[in-house]
């Protein structure tokens, strides 16, 4: 051995001592060698062995062989050459050893690794007796680590607490040779109860001690675990037992608990599963705080440890009990339960290896119960918030219902009030006119003051009441357009003119501005709400414009869209009252201040008109300055029309789209790059109800993804193609792993192209475009 170290510290330069660079005064009786440097610091110390010794690794070694004592603490060894330099009386060598002790260094794991693996392989290739108990040490340490490891695993895997910890119960006996093993679990009022230290001596399960109360119990089990619970006791000890069944029944519930898991090494042992003996606990020593720091019990010999509990020494001997060990489980800062191991057939002296492996098995199964209570409160709150969203999602349809439903009501009303109310101002306005042309006598100019303002004011009424009604028409969805084809420049100069008369009274200059070239001037839309749309900006422009002011209506085109522009150098509008325009009933200045007259209906109507076309209606103002009102329309089609040729790529055809996808990260990815590009998307995720949100949106193009988990998208596309009117709409289906079948069988059910995930930003937009505008009823796969 001392040629190994002197070969070993020459081979990584450290420094050899031995019992010759040591005082003489505390030179060990036998042999000793020393490797020391930076990084690694070893002492093996050399011993003849006179009597055989009980420790682990000696019982291997002869009567008469030779122990060696390695010893690897950098603190030991720091102390070992501190006891040299105070006592050596040579200057020379007191130096040496401090100068070792200076450089003393941290212990390295690789180095020390290392220098294990070096001396293994010396001892099983030179002495391999000596070594054979060392060899078996980490052979039986190895084997330790693995069923260590295996259980871990096999709690690791597993959510499911009963699944773990039958799994641990069955695997720790087998490993440990035992008799029996069980887990005792206390009632969760005992476990809350014992997270403080209690007076109450009563706390030392003889048998084990796991963690539900008497009610978690089958109720089928509840008399025969009561029953186990009473061993047969002496008269003298049936003073401290319950004096019921009740009583039995109540107390664990109360204060204690019971065996919960069992494994047994024969089936002959007895089973004590569900037994509880808290009534025995009475005179049983105080062990609830020792439990609470930790501490494990260990019982060698149980006729010597309960000789003064008559009880529990009973209780245990009637199962059979010689030998036991208790290790707690602690969950948090309560006492859960107990990990308990039975010796039966003999009296067992415990290793310290075997009670340290327990503790890290009880270690393992707290976080295994920790998790899974987590586990089981989240699964609790996931169920409550289940039911939350599902009232709230009812909540929310009961509410869209009742707004439906007024909404339907609010129709109702304003067209048979609009009805109710024109026939009588028709007969106002009419008849004011008569008088005004035509009259039985000579009117005063106070009467015919009158009668122009009867006349005036039932016109203006009319108006307001028309546009409520068309408001009304358009959100019920009854107004359908009367597409046809017109002439831009002689609608455009209409809409002006019949602002002149009224622009000229207020000193204002009306001009049009068109820019479209003869080929271009037809056009095919709804002339009647094209008229409509630019009547009500002109009047807006005309009537907040100031004398002196100029608006101006310019119109072009670009493509398929016909595009007007409404500007006037009048108030402006301030920008944080832009967002209000186009809503209903809105006038943007003080009610007190209201200089001019209006409903506030006209630009909301003009917006609906605009977006009933499929076009967009914007604004740029800015207060002083004048306002600028854009309209985008693009080219209707009429029925039996040849297909509108497509734009440019970087002018897409402006269209509602629905995209049906569950997944929430692909949808905002899609929505994003069809809304960028002037796209109206509407996401739905619940697959179920495509078949009714189509019918109700009218889109011009279906993106669908193959892989719903709500429904099955083949069905829904085939269900598409049956139920949709118009040829031109088309399907465009997604899937993850586009393959021949699955495009085949996407195009049988109807699709008109597909695409694969994650989709290309350029492929999606120049299909989409394609299937827009092409009439064909499919593409090729981009």
């Amino acid at each position: 051995m001392g040629l190994f170290l002197d070969q070993y510290s020459q081979r990584y330069q450290l420094t050899l001592i031995t019992e010759a660079d040591y005082p003489q005064a505390l030179q060990p009786s036998d042999q000793f060698w020393g490797l020391l440097g930076p990084s690694l610091a070893v002492l093996l110390l050399a011993e003849p062995i006179q009597e055989p010794l009980e420790t682990e690794a000696a019982q291997a070694v002869p009567p008469d062989g030779v122990a060696l004592y390695l010893v690897m603490d950098p603190s030991a060894i720091q102390a070992f050459l501190d006891d040299g330099v105070a006592a050596s009386d040579h200057p020379a060598q007191r130096a040496h050893l401090a100068d070792l002790r200076q450089h003393l260094g941290p212990l390295d794991p690789a180095a020390q690794a290392q220098f294990m693996l070096a001396w293994l392989d010396f001892c099983i290739t030179a002495v391999p007796s000596a070594c054979k108990p060392v060899q078996d040490r980490l052979d039986r340490q190895l084997e330790r680590s693995l069923v260590l490891n295996q259980v871990v695993t096999k709690i690791q895997e597993s959510l499911d607490l009963s699944v773990i910890l039958q799994t641990t119960v069955s695997e720790v006996r087998h490993f440990l040779q035992a008799d029996r093993l069980l887990i005792y679990q206390f009632s969760e009022s005992s476990a809350h109860d014992q997270a403080a230290p209690s007076s109450d001596p009563s706390s030392d399960p003889g048998l084990g001690s796991p963690s539900d109360s008497w009610s978690n119990l089958p109720s089928d089990s509840l008399p025969q675990a009561a029953s186990k619970a009473l061993p047969s006791l002496s008269p003298d000890q049936s003073a401290h037992a319950p004096h019921s069944l009740a009583e039995v029944v109540a107390k664990p519930a109360r204060q204690g608990g019971y065996i919960t898991y069992e494994a047994k090494a024969s089936e002959t042992l007895s089973s004590v599963l569900h037994y509880t003996e808290n009534f025995c606990f009475s005179h049983s020593p105080p062990c609830r705080e020792r439990y609470l720091a930790g501490q494990t019990v260990v019982v060698d010999d149980i006729d010597e440890t309960y000789a003064s509990v008559p009880c529990l020494h009973n209780f245990l001997a009637q199962v059979g009990v010689k030998s036991k060990v208790v290790v707690p489980i602690l969950v948090g800062q309560q006492l859960w339960g107990l990990l308990i191991v039975h010796q039966c057939n003999a009296q067992r002296h415990w290793e310290a290896w075997e009670i340290e492996f327990l503790g890290h098995i009880a270690e393992h199964l707290s976080i295994a119960i920790n998790q899974a209570q987590l586990y089981q409160q989240l699964q609790r709150q996931t169920q409550n918030l289940e039911v939350c969203v599902i009232e709230r999602t009812q909540d929310l349809r009961d509410a869209l219902a009742a707004a439906q439903a007024a909404n339907r009501a609010k129709s109702d009303f304003l067209a048979t009030m609009s009805h109710e109310l024109r026939t009588p101002l028709t007969y106002i306005i009419g008849m004011s006119a008569t008088l005004l042309r035509w009259s039985l006598g000579d009117l005063s100019e106070r009467q015919r003051d009158y009668l122009n303002t009867i006349h005036t004011s039932g016109e203006h009424l009319l108006t307001v009441i028309n546009d409520i009604l068309e408001v009304s028409k358009i959100e019920s969805g009854r107004t359908v357009l009367e597409v046809r084809e017109f002439s831009l420049t002689s609608l455009s100069r209409q809409s002006v003119d019949a602002f002149r008369a009224e622009a000229a009274r207020n000193d204002l200059d009306v001009v049009l501005d068109l820019k479209i070239a003869p080929d271009q001037d037809s056009f095919v839309a709804d002339p009647r709400r094209v008229r409509q749309i630019l009547s009500n900006l002109l009047s807006n422009a005309v009537k907040f414009t100031p004398a002196e002011g100029k608006v101006t209506l310019r119109v072009r085109r670009e493509q398929n869209v016909a595009v007007f522009e409404v500007s006037d150098t009048g108030i402006g509008i301030p920008e944080s009252a832009q967002p209000l325009l186009f809503q209903k009933f809105q006038q943007l200045e003080n009610v007190r201040q209201r200089e001019y007259q209006g409903t506030g209906l006209g630009l909301a109507l003009t917006k609906q008109l605009v977006e009933l076309h499929g076009g967009s209606i914007k604004v740029v103002s800015k207060v002083g300055s004048g306002s600028l009102f854009s309209v985008r329309i693009p080219l209707q089609r009429r029925q039996g029309d040849s297909p509108i040729p497509s734009p440019p790529v970087d002018e897409p055809v402006v269209g509602r789209i629905v995209l049906v996808e569950d997944n929430e990260e692909n949808a905002s990815i899609i929505c994003d790059m069809l809304t960028a590009a002037d796209y109206q998307v509407i996401w739905i995720v619940d697959g179920s109800r495509v078949l009714d949100q189509v019918e109700l949106l009218q889109p011009a193009a279906i993106i669908i993804n193959l892989g719903l988990a709500s429904a099955n998208s083949y069905d829904i596309i085939t269900a598409l193609g049956q139920s949709l009117h118009h040829p031109r709409v088309k399907i465009l289906a997604l899937t993850a792993d586009l393959s021949p079948d699955q495009d085949r069988q996407a195009r049988q059910a109807g699709a008109a192209a597909t695409l694969v995930h994650p989709v290309n930003p350029k492929q999606l937009l120049t299909t989409m475009r394609q299937l827009m505008s092409d009439p064909a009823p499919g593409l090729s796969n981009p």
